[in-house]
């Protein structure tokens, strides 16, 4: 399933009414009874407008993310750590995005700055795996494309605080590379809303 949004604000409502559709799966897991849509792609065309929508009740966790980002959370944020400064053995610290920012300005048209946050020794069975798995980024007709996948995202929490995050990220590139445009490509292996939030969700309608 795909969807295209213009802004984190006037998108969240589009992704969030999916569920309404009759498409997703109403799934048993271990925290709790959820409705899956496997395999969404949202695509964000204006990731440079960070307004969060209105109606969104944790406003706290969209500073949370950014900060484990680009913030003052960084030194402790796994997030950032398997971004910034991954390790491999005794080699020294690696950041992913410094070497994808100095590939893309060395070759705009590469197709090899891809990033990576999993770590399958660590991550498969762990209870809570950093989330985000990995992306590109791609600088196509003076356009910058960030495709992520991610693991999974609760629609209801965390979808606009990490969609956020990664809009930043993708202005970011943008700012530093000299692209004037950039979008973002967010595919879901699963999205899904808790049945008490989507419940929560219907009676707001």
């Amino acid at each position: 399933m795909e969807v295209t949004i213009e802004t984190v604000e006037t998108g969240w409502p589009q992704v969030l009414d999916l569920f309404r559709s009759g498409g997703p799966t109403r799934v048993a897991t271990r925290h709790g009874i959820s409705f899956d849509l496997p395999g969404l792609t949202v695509w964000l065309d204006n990731p440079n407008d960070l307004t969060a929508p209105a109606d969104y009740r944790y406003p706290e966790l969209i500073k949370d993310y950014r900060d484990r980002l680009f913030g003052t959370q960084r030194d402790k944020s796994l997030l950032f750590q398997r971004m910034r400064r991954w390790r491999e053995d005794d080699l020294d610290a690696f950041d992913q995005l410094e070497h994808i920012t100095d590939l893309l300005r060395r070759e705009p048209s590469s197709r090899s700055a891809v990033f990576s946050t999993w770590l399958p020794p660590a991550d498969l069975e762990a209870a809570f795996p950093v989330s985000p798995v990995g992306g590109a980024v791609r600088v196509v007709s003076d356009t910058l494309h960030l495709f992520v996948t991610a693991r999974s995202v609760d629609v209801w929490v965390g979808f606009v605080p990490e969609l956020l995050a990664f809009a930043q990220l993708a202005t970011e590139f943008a700012l530093d590379l000299g692209v004037r445009r950039s979008t973002v490509s967010y595919q879901c292996w699963s999205a899904h809303l808790y049945e008490v939030d989507f419940l929560t969700y219907l009676t707001r309608q």
